[in-house]
């Protein structure tokens, strides 16, 4: 060995010891494959060594310096069995006899000599096991396979080293299967790195040899040379060999998606060994077409179906196995597989992140955009869960919808001021700072409002909220504009409003079982009481967004040139007219949306969480089609036709009396309401330049909160006098003209172009 000179002397008599020991192994290897190949071609059956010493002096230049432990043999697959019989005949005996694993060969055969692990790697008389292979590649298993490789077997040699005489692969073959080997390990989670330096060590000492490199390019097809050249990158970044040029050259012409996977995850499978991971599974998934065979290499690999196979006293008789190595061989193998089991659950939450990572950039929506989406979880989820119980906690309160129509009127007025107050706010602290001001006083002016029952103090308190929370949707559209490119935004936009809708999901179920809790919880406490104490876990849910939004790197627009609001295009006056008149008609019911279900349908606040739930589901899935709508239809005309849906599911509200009929009108009502809202703000980010979109949105939002306000205001007094039937009507009818306005107004200079996916 080299470089004993810089070494320690226990260094230097360890490196001794276990060359000595690894020498012995060699003569037992050799002769333990003379014995075997003797009974073999005694029988007639051919076959060819794979890995171990045939990668002498090719992948390592002494044997002896190479650790073995199994004789790796390939067979035609019509003589397997009685090859296998052979084995049996000389003392080879399967470690597991039925094991149904996925490998390329059969079960590892071993003798039962009674040997036992001393921890001692080098170990000479450690036994040498037998692997029967099959195929070169398990294509069942991977779910994809190159070209060429049954050509493998007519390309053999035969060789000689140290006397002993054999038959190999070709040379250029015995790379390829080399590569496909150490792939196959990367691809099931377990790469081993001397695999890669052996490969290294080859690609140094032959990167001049241009007659071996012409035919190794010859001899095999794109598809495996693409293999090939995956396992070339990554020994040369861990090793920092040579690169002959036909290898290069197969690593510049490698599909980008599995570029991709080199620059970012290269070093993953060595981290993976001290801090688990599976990121190699983007790199399978990106070797994959077929969507099938993705899902099942996830489902693998995600979810392990078989324990492991036995890991001590595999050596040892049957009859020599007492009653104390029996139980010494089941404590290890439950230690091994609770550590297998550790493993998987460590590498759960660093998957899932690189999962975001990895798809998350397919989509061209970086670090920010996502950091951004969580921060707007939290927010919405505990706001969901604030707003879904509040109307409902001061009906206990005896407080009635003409009450609750003030408030909500009065508070959505303090949006109108806030909202201009916020552009003023964001211009002069920037997005991210009045985001954050804004979540913190969101929340903790929401725990005054659960604490307080005067009626003049929760309007007050009402109109201060308002102002405080006006910030967040103005500031949406500017912020997933500024976390995203012009590309990706329409598909940013719909996943904000996809995901806000999803976490709607878990917050209405979250909420309507939440009191319960706290109920049984403490079982002293007031139905009052529970629900104020709800009131108040979602505020401080609130508060949790602030820990992602701090961490947001976002790219404000340039300041304007003047501090007052762009005096609005004509055609933003246009889209601000139809979308005061959409939000008057949609004002008139959401503000009464619990109440409707627990006065007029009766349902208790479980249940009503139940189908605010399933209302969110729904949700989810119209946003995500939005823009399948928009590119088939156009922006306008699919907003005008959601918007005329819309006033159909409110005739069909105001129709209703029975549970299930109101829970299904009230989903798809929810459903093609908001399926609108990405059309609206890419609509409206697009047609005005970057420095305006703050004051757009300002505007956007300062004609949404009028309108939801009076609207609020007069519906709370109208529920109170007429009930809700007529108002619902009345609700669909305004509905229905904002549909029309949005048709005629805003398509009146040109047809818009469909929005980019």
């Amino acid at each position: 060995m080299t470089c004993r000179e810089y070494r320690a002397d226990w260094v230097r008599q360890r490196l001794d010891r276990d060359l000595k020991n690894n020498a012995e192994r060699w003569r037992r290897i050799q002769s333990a494959y003379a014995q075997a190949s003797a009974a073999f071609q005694a029988h007639g059956l051919e076959f060819l060594v794979l890995k171990g010493f045939s990668h002498c002096p090719d992948f390592v230049a002494e044997p002896r310096h190479r650790a073995q432990y199994d004789i790796d043999l390939f067979f035609p697959e019509n003589s397997l069995l009685r090859a296998r019989d052979v084995a049996l005949g000389i003392g080879y005996r399967p470690i597991v006899p039925f094991d149904r694993h996925p490998a390329d060969h059969l079960p590892t055969m071993i003798r039962k000599t009674g040997w036992e692990w001393r921890g001692d790697f080098y170990d000479p008389e450690i036994p040498v096991s037998l692997e029967l292979h099959f195929r070169f590649w398990d294509e069942q298993t991977e779910r994809f396979a190159p070209q060429g490789l049954d050509e493998f077997w007519d390309r053999r040699e035969d060789r000689e080293l140290d006397g002993l005489r054999f038959t190999a692969l070709h040379p250029a073959d015995a790379v390829a299967y080399s590569t496909l080997h150490s792939l196959r390990h990367l691809l099931r989670g377990s790469p081993r790195p001397y695999h890669f330096y052996e490969l290294a060590w080859l690609l140094h000492r032959s990167a001049d040899d241009l007659v071996f490199w012409n035919a190794w390019f010859k001899l095999h097809a794109d598809s495996l040379r693409r293999l090939e050249a995956i396992c070339f990158s990554l020994a040369q970044r861990w090793f920092d060999c040579r690169l002959p040029a036909a290898a290069r050259v197969e690593i510049e012409h490698l599909p980008s998606p599995l570029k991709r996977w080199l620059d970012e995850y290269a070093w993953s499978p060595v981290a993976g060994m001290f801090h688990p991971n599976k990121d190699e599974l983007w790199l399978h998934w990106s070797l994959i077409g077929s969507r099938h065979d993705r899902c099942a290499v996830l489902r693998r690999r995600l979810l392990p179906e078989r324990l492991p196979g036995p890991v001590d006293s595999v050596h040892i008789p049957d009859q020599q196995m007492t009653w104390r190595l029996r139980f010494r061989s089941r404590w290890r193998f439950l230690k091994f597989a609770a550590s297998r089991i550790f493993h998987h659950a460590r590498a759960f939450f660093p998957t899932a992140r690189s999962a975001l990572r990895w798809f998350g950039a397919d989509l061209e929506l970086g670090a920010n955009y996502w950091r951004f989406l969580l921060a707007e979880g939290f927010f919405d989820f505990g706001m969901f869960v604030f707003f879904f119980l509040y109307n409902l906690y001061l009906l206990q309160l005896g407080f009635d919808e003409k009450f609750l129509g003030l408030m909500s009127g009065i508070m959505t007025a303090g949006n109108v001021a806030g909202s201009i107050l916020a552009v003023f706010a964001m211009r002069r602290f920037g997005l991210q700072r009045t985001l954050m001001a804004s979540f913190a006083l969101t929340a903790g002016l929401s725990a005054v409002r659960s604490m307080v029952i005067s009626p003049p103090a929760l309007l007050v308190l009402a109109a201060v909220s308002g102002l405080a929370s006006s910030v967040w949707p103005v500031a949406l559209a500017p912020a997933v504009a500024s976390v995203t490119s012009e590309k990706s935004r329409p598909r940013g936009f719909s996943f904000i409003c996809s995901s806000g809708i999803a976490i709607g999901i878990f917050g209405s179920l979250a909420a309507g079982r939440l009191p319960g809790w706290i109920s049984r919880m403490h079982s002293a406490m007031s139905n009052v009481a529970s629900y104020r104490a709800s009131l108040l876990a979602g505020c401080i849910i609130v508060l949790l967004a602030l820990w992602p939004l701090s961490r947001i790197k976002m790219s404000e627009a340039p300041p304007p040139k003047e501090s007052s609001i762009h005096r609005p295009s004509p055609l933003v006056l246009r889209f601000l007219l139809a979308m005061l008149i959409w939000n008057f008609g949609t004002g008139i019911f959401n503000p009464f949306r619990n109440v409707f279900f627990a006065r007029r349908v009766h349902l208790a606040v479980e249940q009503i969480g139940y189908v605010f739930s399933w209302s969110q589901a729904a949700q989810v899935g119209a946003v995500l089609l939005a823009p399948m709508a928009f590119r088939k239809f156009g922006v306008t005309r699919g907003i005008a036709g959601m918007e005329f849906a819309t006033a159909v599911t409110l005739l069909a509200l105001a129709a209703v009396t029975g549970p299930l009929s109101a829970a299904v009108a009230y989903c798809a009502f929810m459903a093609v309401q908001y399926m609108s809202e990405p059309g609206m703000f890419t609509l409206l980010m697009d047609r005005v330049p970057i420095g305006e979109r703050n004051s757009a949105s300002a505007l956007n939002l300062l004609v949404s909160f009028a309108g939801q306000a009076i609207a609020a205001a007069v519906a709370g007094v109208l529920l109170a006098r007429f009930g809700y039937p007529p108002v619902l009507t009345s609700a669909a009818v305004i509905c229905a003209l904002a549909a029309l306005l949005f048709r005629v107004l805003l398509g009146m200079p040109k047809p818009d172009s469909p929005s980019p996916p």
